[in-house]
């Protein structure tokens, strides 16, 4: 069992001004290099279980708790919502700063994220096509700006870049289709609920499962980057797929999972957990939900017989809060049980002071995760270091991160494909400590130590041995955003380690190169000129930097 973790409570926030019923989404929309938080309170009057929403305000805050600006006016007979609100934040028109986009009165509209001003608007392909937002790249340009709309559960249209409609699709498309580039294409993908859809629309493969999609991810199952990523589904059952359709293993250990999600959340246990919330027993009118956590074989590690009632209970993933690498499973609760961080055997480890919505982030952008839980009345900011909110660690406007351009109430979303990368390269999937993983290695006490080192490689035990810290909106053109890699080229990148178009990722690193990359980054080191490197001579090279 994980101890109990010291929590510090950074900021409160009075939101009253922003009208009851909000949902949170979370972007550097002002360009300081901090994330700012919008308030969304959609509109009311039907059954959402049925009809989609809309946006009716708007609010934007900084972390000071000061109003940027307010798009609409609070409706104060809004009480609350059971279904997503179709608004994103994200830098759709690429011009460096990130908008505000939503649908309000059957438009689509966007905002300038630093103003609020109205940039443009668009039609909606129907009435009903306004249940959320779903930004991908289905053209293959590099950059997603492809705007997916749906209606509750049936039908979906895709958008080209002038917001014209591509194509539709009519089937069981469940909560959150989820934009992912499976095959390596260079395309998304589409995971429609059961159906998965190349970016032309085309069906590629089914999931046989009965009702609806309530969540969809993405990611390792095995930690094997050799497999390919996996798809889950969390309907009736939770099912886990290869990324061509071929099934792994269906959990029947559920009613119903309501939420899924993936994580290294026992390190001790080969592969990568998944946790989720059980929709346990649907009876009555509050019905019951629990908690459940399987290995990536699908065997039971734990399953809550919960004694209180309550639903629309919310299980995600958080990585990095503890700021050592770890992954924790986040869970609000409902009816009287408090929201809670678990550790991997599903003890709570903080427990928070109030029922409420949960969000979670780097807000500073300085690497580790903060956690934002928030009612109609107030938000509060908890991190597991005492930190200044104030001031930003890059100065410049953050791109808006996947998770967080394609947010959705039921938290569907993937493994980011950098979770592992150090993993991948030292064998250890219990820690990211790269100094002690060089040392062993250095002195040939690993099995991989003569073995050669890519280009890639290298430059993800670099970027994470020294910390840096860097945020690039666009790739080498040799490098896919699902690679492992990606993440840390694109911080090579911005700070200037790498020159030119590409990075050539499988080539074998000299010794003159990778010197020259540490050079670059401020580390004064030597190394043979000419001879390919080995992972033990990198190795020795990250040591001469500690």
């Amino acid at each position: 069992m994980q101890e109990a973790m010291k929590t510090y409570l950074l900021q409160k926030i009075d939101i009253t001004k922003a009208g009851k019923g909000c949902r949170m989404w979370l972007g550097d929309i002002d360009g300081d290099g901090r994330m700012e938080i919008v308030m969304v309170q959609p509109d009311n009057g039907f059954d959402d279980r049925y009809f989609p929403h809309s946006v009716v305000c708007a609010t934007a805050f900084n972390l000071e708790g000061e109003i940027l600006w307010q798009i609409g006016a609070p409706d104060p007979t809004v009480k609350g919502s059971g279904a997503d609100i179709p608004a994103q934040i994200y830098d759709i028109d690429n011009d460096g700063n990130n908008e505000f986009l939503c649908i309000m009165n059957g438009e689509l509209c966007i905002y300038d994220g630093k103003t609020a001003a109205l940039k443009e608007k668009h039609p909606i392909p129907d009435k009903h096509a306004h249940d959320c937002i779903i930004i991908a790249d289905l053209e293959g340009t590099g950059y997603p700006q492809n705007i997916i709309l749906k209606n509750r559960y049936h039908q979906l249209w895709a958008l080209d870049t002038n917001f014209n409609v591509m194509w539709t699709f009519k089937g069981n498309i469940g909560h959150y289709p989820w934009p992912y580039d499976l095959n390596g294409d260079g395309k998304d993908e589409l995971i429609a609920g059961y159906t998965v859809l190349n970016g032309k629309g085309e069906i590629l493969w089914t999931i046989d499962m009965i009702d609806h999609a309530d969540c969809v991810w993405v990611g390792d199952l095995d930690q094997n980057p050799a497999t390919g990523p996996a798809v889950l589904v969390g309907g009736v059952d939770t099912t886990a797929h290869t990324w061509d359709g071929k099934l792994i293993w269906r959990y029947t250990g559920t009613v119903e999972s309501q939420n899924i999600a993936l994580g290294n959340f026992r390190p001790d246990v080969r592969g990568t957990e998944i946790g989720g919330l059980d929709r346990i027993d649907r009876s009555g009118p509050q019905g019951k939900d629990g908690l459940f956590l399987i290995d990536y074989k699908a065997r039971p590690l734990f399953k809550e017989d919960r004694k209180v009632p309550g639903w629309s209970s919310i299980a995600t993933m958080i990585h990095n809060f503890d700021g050592k690498g770890s992954d924790h499973l986040l869970a609000y609760r409902r009816s009287g049980l408090p929201a809670a961080i678990y550790d991997g055997y599903m003890n709570p480890i903080f427990t928070f002071p109030f029922d409420g919505h949960i969000m979670w982030v780097d807000l500073i952008g300085d690497g580790q995760s903060q956690i934002l839980i928030y009612d109609d009345e107030k938000i509060e900011i908890y991190s597991a270091k005492e930190m200044d909110l104030s001031k930003a660690a890059v100065p410049y406007t953050r791109p808006q991160p996947k998770r967080l351009y394609d947010w959705t109430r039921y938290w569907g979303s993937e493994m980011a494909p950098e979770r592992y990368a150090v993993n991948y390269i030292t064998g250890d999937f219990t820690t990211n400590e790269i100094y002690s993983w060089a040392e062993k290695c250095a002195g040939g006490q690993t099995e991989n130590a003569n073995e050669p080192i890519t280009r890639a490689d290298f430059i993800v035990l670099v970027v994470d041995a020294l910390k840096l810290r860097a945020y690039e909106r666009s790739r080498f053109a040799d490098v896919l955003e699902r690679d492992y890699y990606c993440a840390a080229s694109k911080i090579a990148k911005k700070l200037g380690l790498v020159s030119g178009d590409k990075l050539r990722p499988t080539e074998q690193i000299t010794g003159r190169e990778a010197a020259d990359i540490l050079k670059k980054a401020g580390c004064a080191v030597n190394a043979d000129a000419d001879g390919a490197l080995t992972k033990r001579d990198a190795a020795k090279l990250l040591l001469q930097t500690k």
